[in-house]
């Protein structure tokens, strides 16, 4: 009897090297943008961060164009520094920082004091 083997058994297994060669390229492009600062992992600080807020001026000189609807927030003045809290939720409430985490600070009766 002579052994033949079919031509099948000879050659490499052209799915399985594909398959493997898709996942090394996806690990390496991962690492390639992680290198280059294009992926970036969130931090311990970062996840203390609910919303983010900006000023605006009430200056005659300036256009001042803002939303109908309403936020859902609200703030309030506890010792001396700005809280605000979710509308819905009244037992959750964070201080309001600047971009260098300090506190607002506010007066309860300065919006009385003024005409």
């Amino acid at each position: 009897m002579t052994e033949s083997t079919p031509e099948q058994y000879n050659e490499p297994d052209k799915a399985k090297w594909s398959f493997i060669g898709f996942i090394v390229g996806v690990i390496v492009t991962v690492l390639a943008l992680k290198h280059y600062g294009y992926i970036k992992f969130p931090e311990e600080k970062d996840r203390a961060t609910v919303a983010e807020f900006k000023l605006l001026s009430l200056s005659p000189e300036y256009s001042v164009k803002v939303s109908e609807k309403s936020s859902g927030k609200e703030a309030f003045c506890e010792s001396g520094y700005l809280l605000l809290r979710p509308q819905n939720d009244k037992d959750v409430a964070g201080i309001l920082v600047t971009d260098k985490n300090r506190p607002v600070e506010c007066q309860p009766d300065l919006a009385r004091t003024q005409p």
